[in-house]
């Protein structure tokens, strides 16, 4: 599988939606398996709701996925400090 970058709480929550529906499982599943409920899962995919940290890795660890920090594309060490919405 390849990496998919995400910069947003938005486009995190799009690539969680679509993981989730590729594999065929309501939210209802996914929360399950993360230990946390639906209405979770749907705040998360809706970008409604940004999750801490240890939720977000048990979504993730559901998922059958690793979160991994990976350099940035087209980015260069001499730009400014990043805002953390241009990360997350």
């Amino acid at each position: 599988m390849q990496a998919i970058p995400f910069r947003d709480a938005s486009s995190l929550g799009h690539a969680i939606r679509r993981l989730r529906k590729e594999r065929g499982w309501s939210q209802a599943d996914l929360a399950r398996l993360a230990g946390t409920d639906a209405r979770q899962i749907s705040r998360i995919e809706t970008a409604a709701h940004e999750p801490k940290l240890s939720l977000l890795l048990a979504v993730i660890a559901a998922l059958d996925l690793d979160l991994a920090l990976l350099p940035r594309q087209g980015g260069s060490p001499g730009t400014a400090r990043p805002r953390p919405e241009d990360i997350f």
